[in-house]
């Protein structure tokens, strides 16, 4: 009975973690087109890789695309 109640618990605990985590890859869609392109963090996860990803997002926010899911 232990278990079961300790593996809720860290089911629980493990799932409301990813929801406080940042996106780390963005899909964005031309909605004319159809075309989809991507941006994605990478391994290293530090504030220079983040700020290089927000960059990829808002050119291709200024090309026409829109986000289409950020996971």
């Amino acid at each position: 009975m232990r278990l079961v109640v300790f593996l809720m618990v860290s089911c629980f605990i493990v799932g409301c973690a990813s929801f406080e985590a940042e996106h780390h890859r963005t899909l964005l869609m031309d909605r004319s087109t159809g075309e989809t392109k991507g941006c994605e963090v990478g391994m290293a996860r530090n504030e220079q890789a983040y700020k290089k990803y927000q960059e990829c997002i808002r050119t291709l926010e200024e090309q026409g695309y829109t986000i289409w899911s950020q996971y």
